[in-house]
């Protein structure tokens, strides 16, 4: 039986870094939802305001279901698909601002992220959609550090 662990959170917390170290770890595939999406097509509109295409949570659900094996899948909107284990990463207010500007993020961007990091938007989301949840702070923690704990909860669910 697979396992699939999904990687959440705001923008700039750490997911890509993170999920690149644990499916390297593992020796798992490693998913990357807005690609997969741009890849197969998976968007359902253009949101003017943001200037991004909107992406079809659905439709990028069934490409994962298509992949064999166990899986690492990255992305701020991971946790809406079904997974075994949802790591939510964290990151303090001051540490996630000094990451979007230096991406080169706009004022507004950066302001949205933040909120939505405030009201802890991903955290919320994760914990009323999946019934296992992992919160890790990456606020100056090296991603190879907690990849370690994220194995430690993978090997307790699936015991």
């Amino acid at each position: 039986m697979s396992i699939i662990v999904a990687i959440t959170g705001t923008p700039a917390t750490g997911k890509t870094s993170i999920a690149k170290a644990l499916a390297k770890k593992l020796g798992w595939k490693l998913v990357e939802l807005n690609k997969l999406a741009a890849q197969k097509g998976c968007f359902c509109g253009y949101d003017r305001q943001r200037k991004v295409k909107i992406v079809d949570v659905e439709k990028v659900k069934k490409q994962v279901q298509k992949l064999p094996g166990n899986l690492v899948i990255e992305s701020h909107y991971a946790h809406d698909l079904p997974n075994d284990l949802t790591v939510v990463l964290r990151c303090s207010i001051a540490e996630l601002r000094k990451r979007m500007e230096k991406k080169g993020w706009t004022h507004e961007k950066i302001e949205e992220n933040a909120q939505a990091e405030i009201m802890e938007i991903c955290k919320s989301e994760a914990l009323e959609l999946n019934r296992n949840v992992l919160e890790i702070d990456t606020t100056r923690k090296n991603p190879g550090d907690l990849v370690g704990d994220i194995e430690k909860t993978i090997k307790g669910i699936t015991v």
